[in-house]
């Protein structure tokens, strides 16, 4: 039965937990993300969650025949732990996840750890695409956006990592 993910916070949640989660796809666009949500969290106090959606294995379409790559567990589980130790490097101290479409859609997945983790902000990076050129693919950073029942901050390329003063205690 699919959950939904789109419920408002709690007043009873953990109010000294702040969490932020901030999504990639490893590429240089997807971590950039990143380093707007380190600032973020060091400027907050708040504890950064990064979170890789290790996406199923797409199927290749030629003249009327599909091929669908065979991935074995263990070249999955190989990436994760590839994926894992790169991102903890990247943002130390992080709690780092890699969690699998397991074919369900990546932003459905990442509300699902959002909500786990109970993330008081999602930061995630974006092509900023509109209109037919996203069209094929849709856009994981508007089905997030659209679904959040937490504040989602969409960075893009050009967009500067801001320095933010810490936050008195």
């Amino acid at each position: 039965m699919p959950r939904s993910y789109a419920r408002p916070m709690s007043g009873d949640e953990d109010a000294s937990r702040n969490t932020i989660l901030v999504t990639t796809d490893t590429s240089a666009l997807g971590d950039h993300a990143l380093a707007h949500a380190q600032a973020l969290a060091a400027g907050l106090g708040a504890e950064p969650c990064v979170l890789f959606v290790q996406p199923d294995p797409l199927p290749a379409v030629a003249d009327g025949f599909a091929y669908l790559p065979v991935t074995s567990e263990e070249d999955l589980l190989e990436e994760r732990r590839q994926v894992e130790a790169r991102l903890a490097a990247r943002v130390p101290g992080a709690r780092v996840h890699v969690e699998r479409a397991a074919s369900r859609p990546v932003q459905s997945a990442i509300l699902g750890v959002a909500r786990d983790e109970g993330a008081r902000l999602i930061v995630m990076s974006t092509h900023g695409r509109s209109g037919l050129s996203r069209a094929p693919l849709g856009s994981v950073a508007e089905g997030v956006a659209n679904h959040s029942p937490v504040p989602v901050l969409l960075v893009r390329a050009h967009h500067r990592v801001t320095s933010w003063p810490k936050r008195a205690a």
